[in-house]
């Protein structure tokens, strides 16, 4: 018995000791939000509307990760369990801002369980808090309003200059930003994901010890995301040539 005790305390020991390790070794966090209309352009899948309904024709959340000022992503730091019923009151939130529009059409749970299990049990908070926090930030950054300010708006005829788009987030939140593209069926450099730097208390936006490199091209495209966009279809590929208005941004 006294055998069994012990080994059991050891492993909650290490479990423990390890996670408490990875938690003092993280410096700030990425928070990190998609571009929906980028995702259903990338590839002749698609994006297919959630199960759970119509999420909302913003930037969505794609996750808050810990890191350190080496550059390096703390993942796995211990076997905590994601519990639906913890996040119940955040549910209709997170289906309009975090849902999951991979074909064919799913729940975002197993999006949510997966990025807590590998991301959220190393941040140093609850469940709870670690969903909630992430809301918190998409709504206090709003970068859709921002870029709407400053006259980028999501269309598939015009690009924008990628220095004139760094400069409306500097300008909007006060701390550059990282931004990662991907290539539509056109093969044109559209904003896929913004990468913002979270000091520790997960709340105060900062300067980024170490931006993630750009492969975006000097321009981009910011594209169109609408609900019609949200089916399994195939159907992005039938309209290959586009006029596009030319724009100074």
């Amino acid at each position: 018995m006294a055998s069994h005790v012990t080994a059991v305390f050891l492993a909650f020991f290490f479990v423990f000791s390890g996670s408490v390790a990875a938690i003092e070794n993280f410096d700030y966090y990425y928070f990190v939000l998609m571009w929906p209309g980028s995702y259903c352009k990338q590839s002749s899948a698609g994006c297919c509307l959630p199960k759970t309904g119509k999420p909302e024709l913003d930037f969505f959340v794609k996750g808050l990760f810990p890191y350190s000022t080496d550059g390096t992503a703390l993942i796995d730091c211990n076997k905590s369990p994601f519990y639906t019923n913890e996040i119940s009151d955040l549910e209709s939130e997170l289906l309009k801002y975090w849902p999951n529009i991979k074909c064919p059409s799913s729940e975002g749970k197993y999006l949510w369980r997966n990025t807590w299990n590998a991301y959220g049990v190393c941040s140093g908070l609850s469940e709870h808090d670690y969903f909630n926090k992430a809301l918190e930030l998409r709504e206090k950054i709003d970068l859709l309003s921002i870029f709407n300010k400053n006259g980028i708006v999501s269309t598939d005829y015009a690009d924008y200059s990628l220095a004139n788009v760094k400069k409306a987030i500097l300008g909007g939140i006060g701390a550059s930003a990282a931004i990662r593209c991907s290539k539509n069926q056109w093969d044109e450099s559209q904003v896929y994901e913004i990468y913002l730097c979270v000091d520790k208390d997960a709340k105060t936006i900062i300067d980024c010890p170490v931006l993630p490199v750009s492969n975006c091209d000097p321009r981009v495209v910011f594209g169109s995301f609408t609900y019609d966009m949200l089916k399994n279809v195939t159907s992005l590929t039938a309209n290959p040539i586009r006029m596009r208005a030319m724009n100074s941004m």
